[in-house]
């Protein structure tokens, strides 16, 4: 069960990228692993949250209607079966926790990129 949101960030994907590497490169590397990348268009990444395990996937994609933007999009796959139990458990609720948090990463992104 992958969660995927996307925001429209007005810069070039090689900007986005570095400024995502950057970030990546400030935090510890035991919480997180390098699984795959193709500069400068997607690359992926192992973490934990809460605890469990999760894969996230970040695709940018050059806007053909808005030269000069892009469109980064994140999907966040939770690995292993103590996300379907906490998802059975909350109702659903645990999903809306990891939208928000993507929301919110894009977000920051967003801000940090255009200079906002």
């Amino acid at each position: 069960m992958s969660i995927e949101k996307a925001f429209a960030i007005d810069a070039p994907p090689e900007a986005i990228w570095d400024a995502l590497w950057a970030d990546l490169g400030k935090g510890d590397e035991s919480l997180y692993s390098v699984e795959g990348s193709h500069w400068p268009a997607r690359f992926q990444i192992r973490v934990k949250l809460g605890g469990m395990p999760a894969l996230l996937t970040y695709t940018l994609t050059p806007m053909e209607q808005q030269p000069g933007s892009t469109e980064v999009a994140v999907a966040l796959e939770p690995l292993g079966k103590r996300y379907s139990l906490y998802y059975l458990l909350t109702f659903g609720h645990i999903k809306r926790n990891y939208e928000m948090l993507l929301v919110q990463g894009l977000a920051n992104l967003k801000a940090q990129v255009e200079g906002g």
